[in-house]
Parts: structure tokens; sequence; C-alpha cells
């Protein structure tokens, strides 16, 4: 049934209102209307799918939820409207060198942005960066290879040699040099260029058994004597007469 209204009269004791037991009969109905009624049906809903939530359990009319507590190197922070979680350490920011000596500060609200140069690529994939030279590697590949210092063939051959252009070779060599040099060589021996000596010839006369007759000749005979080169001769005479 519907809650009933005690008649209180217009005006206090004017005789139009409920008298005093019908006025309480009213109130005994009204209670039990009310008791009668279905009970507090109020629920509370952790929402989310991840997290974990703060309402505990419902005791009677009672809500009941968890509290918030401080962990380590953590404050809370409540107010009227929000209660704000604060980390009192980690990393606040970090200083990025360069081998070119600039120093670059990254704040925790910060980008860093990672960009390839001159044959270098940078390439991102999830949280693995991976940087990547992309120009020559070898010497079949450079077009103009070029060495920045001296080249160790460490005993090694050189094969299917062409055209050796050198401004001085120096090799001291030790022991018996065996093998054969096939094709041309060009450049100079000692200082001497061999070309100039083609069409010279060669002629060997044996062995020349002068007559000795004196010291004089004796001396003579067996004194070296420096003649020159043949590109520079001395300019030095001797008449030794006939072979024959």
């Amino acid at each position: 049934m519907a809650v009933q209204l005690i008649n209180i009269g217009n005006v206090a004791n004017d005789g139009t209102g409920d008298d005093l037991r019908e006025a309480f009969i009213k109130t005994n109905a009204n209670f039990e209307e009310l008791d009668l009624r279905d009970d507090e049906q109020t629920t509370v809903t952790n929402l989310g799918a991840i997290g974990e939530g703060l309402f505990t359990q419902k005791l009677v009319y009672d809500l009941q939820f968890k509290k918030l507590s401080a962990g380590s190197n953590v404050t809370l922070l409540a107010d009227t409207e929000k209660v704000q979680i604060v980390a009192n350490v980690g990393v606040k920011q970090v200083a990025i060198s360069a081998d070119t000596g600039g120093t670059y500060v990254l704040y925790d609200t910060a980008d860093l942005t990672f960009a390839g140069g001159n044959d270098i690529s940078i390439d991102q994939n999830g949280g693995t960066l991976t940087v990547a030279y992309t120009g020559i590697t070898d010497l079949v590949s450079d077009p103009s290879p070029q060495l920045s210092a001296d080249l160790d063939a460490q005993t090694k051959n050189l094969l299917n040699v062409g055209t050796i252009a050198s401004s001085g070779i120096t090799a001291p060599l030790t022991g018996n040099v065996t093998g054969n040099v096939t094709g041309n060589v060009t450049g100079l021996v000692h200082g001497l260029d061999v070309r100039t000596l083609q069409g010279t010839g060669a002629a060997d006369f044996g062995n020349i058994n002068p007559t000795v007759n004196n010291l004089l000749e004796y001396i003579v005979f067996n004194t070296d004597i420096e003649w020159g080169s043949i590109t520079a001769p001395n300019g030095a005479s001797l008449d030794l007469g006939a072979i024959a």
C-alpha cells in the first residue's frame, strides 16, 4: 500500500485533523509499509580489464574499499578531487654525447631521434634499433680503391697483376731469388734504363795472356783499372797491342 498521510488540521486544536489514535495508527502502518519494501540494492563495480580494484565488499549498507598505500620512493598526494601518485626517484634526465663533442640532455618528456648519415641506415623493429653501413665494404665493389697506409701482404702472392706504376720499389732480398718474370718490366735497374743496352751485344774473348817483359808491365797487368760505366766512361784509353 501507499504511505498514509497524517491529517494535522488547519490550525492547532481546530478539530479538523486526525485524533491521536488515528494519527498513530497511520504511523504504525507507514513503518510496516517501509519495512516490507525491498532492501537496499546498491552495488559497486571495479571498472577496467586490468589493474587492482579498490572496492572490497558491501557489508549490509557499508561499502568497503581498499586504501592506497605509498611504497618505496612513492608519495601519495590527495585533495578533494583526486589522489596523485608521485615517484620520488628515477631517471629524470640522460646526457647523450656525440663523438664530435656535442652533448644533448634528454629529459623524461623529450624524444630522441636516431638519424643515419652518409651510407648509414637506421632500422627500428619493436625494441631493437639496428645501425647498418650501406657503403662499399670490399675492394671488388670500390671503383677507386685507395690505401691510407702501407699494405702488408704477409708473404702472400699478388696474382693476375696488370700494370704496376710506382715512384720507387724497395724490397730487401735475402737468399736466392728464383722464378721467372713474364711480360714486360718497365723501370730502372739501379738507376739504369736497361733498354739503352739493347743492341750493344757481348763478346767473350777468353783469357788475355800477354808477355811481360819487365816489372812495370807486370804491375800494370795485375792492377785493376776503373773504366767507369757504359753510359759514363772515364775517357781513358789503353793500347794493349794486337790480340794475335
